[in-house]
């Protein structure tokens, strides 16, 4: 049935243009550029990818599932970050699964923010394990996963708490202020300097070295909804990257499906769930664009066709307890 309905929704555009609303951009044309990634960097460029574990017994799929609501007691499941001037998507959505599944797995004993800090400025050129991305140039998240595995991920929250040893350096530019004005302009993107120490303003008692926290392993989900779907009732939200039209910049609230517009280049998200509003089927996503964007950060998808490949380009990782310092 969701299929047919989805299928029509298709077939007539008018339809489409009624799942979600949007105004005007408030992006310039140059914050648009820092923001955006090339395309290449949300197809896989690895010769061989492991795929998911096949879960040892098949489970039933409820119609709406909520990561952040099912592991409650994981509060960074649902935090919305804000990338800012630069083009630090793959880092900021890898180091938040990365978060989340160390606080599921552990049970909700580790419980905050890694830094996409620590990647973005250290886990570049292509004698690193990031290929040959470049920082806020863009980068492709299974590598920032192998960063996770190999080097490890200190703590680090977001600009304006700076909470943890290496809190994100680039400002929320250009954002709405209480009083009605906005903030202080996008200073133009520059991929922060590598230090191997704490940088946050407030005193962080654990040194750069000893905060560190591991993955074990990252690999491929399947393109399929169910197997999608299936991975994160059981594992956790996952790490999604689509194709980004000029039509997306302007989404507020719905459902979104691509109308118009050209292609821009490539984008990452996090999967944290799914449901169905009016008998459309959609993925709650969690952006990392502000919470003034969509609805107060979160982006619903049109679910089960692949729209704007969502869905073809599935990964995620697991956390090292062993290794968890």
């Amino acid at each position: 049935m969701l299929l047919l309905i989805i299928n029509i929704f298709l077939a007539f555009p008018f339809c489409q243009s009624a799942l979600w609303q949007g105004s005007p951009s408030k992006y310039s044309f140059y914050e648009k550029k820092a923001r955006v990634n090339n395309i290449r960097f949300i197809k896989s460029h690895e010769d061989h990818e492991i795929n998911a574990p096949i879960p040892k017994e098949s489970i039933s799929i409820p119609a709406t599932f909520d990561a952040r609501q099912y592991w409650s007691q994981c509060q960074e499941i649902g935090k919305v970050r804000d990338q800012s001037d630069c083009g630090s998507a793959a880092h900021l959505v890898a180091v938040e699964l990365a978060s989340d599944r160390t606080c599921i797995a552990s049970n909700g004993s580790f419980n905050w923010p890694l830094s996409a800090e620590d990647p973005l400025a250290c886990c570049i050129g292509t004698l690193s394990a990031c290929g040959d991305g470049w920082g806020c140039d863009g980068s492709w998240p299974q590598d920032i996963l192998k960063w996770w595995q190999t080097h490890g991920l200190c703590t680090g929250g977001e600009y304006v708490d700076q909470f943890g040893c290496k809190p994100y350096s680039i400002y929320p530019c250009d954002k709405p202020q209480p009083d009605g004005t906005t903030g202080p302009p996008c200073p133009g993107y520059h991929t922060p300097k590598c230090v191997e120490e704490c940088t946050s303003n407030v005193t962080w008692p654990i040194e750069y070295k000893q905060d560190k926290h591991f993955g074990k392993g990252h690999y491929k989900v399947g393109k399929k909804m169910t197997d999608i779907q299936t991975e994160i009732m059981t594992n956790g939200p996952v790490i999604a990257s689509f194709v980004l039209y000029e039509d997306f910049w302007d989404y507020k609230t719905g459902i979104y499906v691509h109308l118009n517009g050209d292609q821009e280049g490539g984008m990452v998200t996090k999967i944290v769930g799914w449901g169905v509003d009016n008998g459309v089927p959609y993925w709650i996503c969690v952006h990392q664009w502000g919470e003034d964007f969509g609805e107060n950060g979160v982006i619903r998808f049109l679910r089960g066709v692949n729209e704007c490949n969502i869905e073809s380009q599935v990964i995620a990782g697991t956390p090292d307890l062993d290794k968890h310092n």
